[in-house]
Parts: C-alpha cells; structure tokens; sequence
C-alpha cells in the first residue's frame, strides 16, 4: 500500500506531454497495467510516445530478451536509496522508497529511435543499430552490466550522468558496424570494469566530457572522439587515436598526442577524489575535495569558465542516486491500519523538486 500510494502521488504530480502513461508493477498484491517489462514493451495498446513507469520492487523486471522496435520513454525511481544498505551504501533522504527499478537484458533495435530512459538500473543492454539517426538518451541511470553497441549503423546516443557500476561501454567489431554523434558527459564509471572501449567510433562528432573513472582495472580506447574535463582514474593506459585530448587528468604514466593540451598525468587519485569511503554511497566516492587537482582544472564549458573535472563539473553535473527530472517523494507517513468504517485517513508527504 505504501509504495502504491507513493508511486500514485508522483504520477498525479507529472503532467506528460506523451500520449499515455502506464504503470509496470512486479510487487504481490499491486494493480498496475503491467507486471513485466516485456508485456508491455510488445502490448499492441502501448503506442510509439507513450510513457511506461516502472515503480519501485526488489524483483527484477523480466524482458524475455525482447527488441524494442517502438520510441517510449521509460522512468524508474533511481537507485542507491537504502542508506542501510551495507554492502552498497544509498543516499539518505531522496526518496522514500529502498527499492530500485531493475530491468533484465533486452535490446533496442530501429523504431526505437527517439527514445529516453531514466532512474532504471539495467542488467544489460544491446544496441543492434538502425536504418535513421537512433537519437537514444539515457540520462540519470545505473548499468549493472556492458552496454554494448552489437551490430549496424548507431547514430546520436546520448549518454549524461549515468553511473557504470563495475562495466564499461564497448562495441563489437566489423565493417557493418559503427558509432556516430555520440556524447558521453558528466557519468561515473565505477572500479574493476569501468570503462570505454570504443573503436568503431566514426566522424567528427563524438563528445566525451566531465567523466569520472574510479578506481578501475582496465585501459581504454577511443578513437575521433573530443576528450576533455575527464578523470582517468584507471590502472591501464588509455588508447586515443584521431582525437583531441584537452585538460583530463591521468592516473597513468600516459602517453598523450603531440597534439593534447593542459592534461595532467600520473596523478594520484586519492589526492584526485579523495581516500574511499565505504561508510558513503559508490557515486558520494566520485565527489572531488576542494583540494583537489581536478577542481577548476577544466575547460570552458558553454557558461562555466574553467569547470571542476569529472562527472560533477560543468553546466550538467551527474545527480546523486539518478532521480530522474520529475518530482518525487522524499518522505511519506501512512497509516498503518485504519479502525473499520473510517471514512478518510491523514498522510503526511515531502516532495521534491530533481531537476
């Protein structure tokens, strides 16, 4: 009941510009107008536009390995939200929920184009191409595994304050594959895989800026791609081929271009980010001190003149816990029975604001 009614509020409080709205709910006892992400993603009354909200269950949301092939706009509630969580430590006090919205594999193939995903944490994701610009955003979400660019012709992803939760970013390799007009800024990613091996990167568009890379194992490779106001923090070298490289700071002894501008190598990065701190969240880690040598170390950005590096600098700073930009509910008392023949009931609610 508490969380039906929680979800309820936030939708009546967001006015969608989309066709329709509905809602996805995995919890026992819950009427919502789906229960998996695979039945409504393929119901024929779910129409291209139209808005799925994946409201907040300890149980993964099952895709059955589908290919969306319609543009819709998918909101969960975000993730890190138990501050009692001791094996993955939330933020405290961004919404009343625990529970994250969690989506099994599935792919997006042509016909998806145009479509945005926020406050999910996703399992893993294929992108299998399309025939016209794939337009994609996701912004504000958890990869709990690989996002990987499978096949074809993958045009104007955009990717803004995602954290990559020990996984990476990469693409198969192949003449019929490629990658265009893709951002990468303000996203975390975090220890052993975190990362970016992108090789089939092609043109002159390609945007990597204010990331933050902690803690991992791995090298990198990217290729025609702009690359500024970035934390390297990774053990292996990073690959930049064909790309300019401006103010990024490197935990490697690493080997830059002729051509790289104002970069800082072999830094320490618990000089950079600070010591690890197990009693906070995985993205509270990524925030850089005042003392730091990424702060005020970037480039100009759009209005920001001389930006912090990584994911918490510029005009779009990464967003703690990845609430999408709706508001949300941040407390709420309810009730815990009601004496029989009780007309109404009080309920007590805080909202926010998340853009």
């Amino acid at each position: 009941m508490r969380q039906l009614i929680l979800f309820t509020v936030c939708v009546f409080m967001f006015v969608s510009s989309h066709a329709k709205s509905w809602r996805v709910n995995n919890n026992i006892g819950v009427q919502a107008d789906f229960t998996t992400f695979h039945e409504a993603v393929q119901n024929a009354s779910v129409l291209a536009g139209d808005t799925l909200y994946f409201e907040p269950s300890a149980t993964v949301y099952a895709t059955n390995s589908i290919t969306v092939t319609k543009r819709l706009v998918m909101l969960g509630v975000g993730y890190f939200l138990n501050p009692t969580n001791p094996s993955m430590q939330g933020n405290a006090g961004l919404q009343e929920t625990r529970e994250p919205s969690q989506i099994a594999f599935f792919r997006l193939g042509n016909g998806a184009n145009g479509s945005y995903f926020s406050g999910l944490s996703f399992a893993n994701l294929s992108l299998t191409g399309s025939a016209s610009d794939f337009n994609l955003t996701f912004e504000r979400n958890l990869f709990g595994s690989t996002l990987n660019f499978e096949a074809g012709s993958n045009s104007g992803v955009i990717l803004k304050k995602n954290i990559f939760y020990n996984t990476n970013i990469t693409n198969n390799t192949g003449a019929t594959i490629s990658v265009s007009n893709f951002t990468c800024e303000n996203n975390i990613f975090y220890e052993y895989w975190g990362g970016v091996n992108l090789s089939q990167l092609t043109g002159n568009n390609n945007i990597f800026r204010n990331n933050s890379i902690y803690r991992s194992a791995i090298g990198m490779t990217l290729v025609n791609c702009y690359v500024a106001n970035n934390i390297f923090g990774c053990n292996g070298a990073v690959t930049l081929t064909n790309s300019t490289v401006k103010n990024n700071l490197f935990q490697t002894a690493q080997v830059l271009p002729p051509t790289a501008t104002n970069n800082l190598i072999s830094q320490n990065m618990e000089t950079v980010y600070g010591p690890h701190n197990n009693a906070i969240s995985p993205d509270g880690n990524v925030m850089i001190p005042a003392s730091s040598p990424a702060t005020g170390a970037g480039l100009t950005v759009g209005s920001v003149v001389n930006p912090d590096c990584g994911a918490f600098g510029a005009t779009d700073p990464y967003k703690l816990s990845g609430i999408p930009a709706i508001p949300t509910i941040y407390s709420l008392t309810v009730p815990t029975s009601i004496p029989s023949g009780t007309a109404t009931m009080n309920i007590t609610l805080s909202t926010r604001n998340n853009n």
